[in-house]
């Protein structure tokens, strides 16, 4: 590993920060962080990553200001599967209400009939 640049470190540490900011990781991708963050220089750049975000969260809060009302957490993850989930089991139902024989749940419009 001693053949790779600082830059591509770099990239790797972002990736990697991306990674572990998205929540939850994968068994396989802790087992893969955890093998790279093992080494010393991987380490050096991911620390220098999170210095980078924390200043950039410092600089935000000064340009927003202290009188301002904070920005709205982003929705989570968790609450668009719910939501998504929800409406899928919505659609489920009704698809499978309007495709049985029952007809007294839809009706028709028989328009030529009147």
């Amino acid at each position: 590993m001693s053949g790779i640049g600082a830059q591509d470190r770099l990239r790797e540490a972002a990736r990697w920060f991306a990674v572990r900011r998205r929540g939850v990781m994968t068994v396989e991708e802790r087992a893969l962080y955890e093998v790279w963050v093992s080494d010393a220089n991987n380490l050096s750049a991911m620390a220098r990553m999170e210095q980078t975000w924390a200043t950039v969260g410092a600089a935000e809060h000064r340009v927003r200001g202290v009188g301002r009302a904070p920005l709205p957490p982003p929705r989570s993850r968790m609450a668009r599967s719910a939501l998504l989930a929800a409406m899928c089991a919505v659609s489920l139902g009704i698809g499978v209400l309007s495709y049985s024989d029952n007809t007294g749940f839809w009706t028709t419009l028989n328009w030529t009939d009147r």
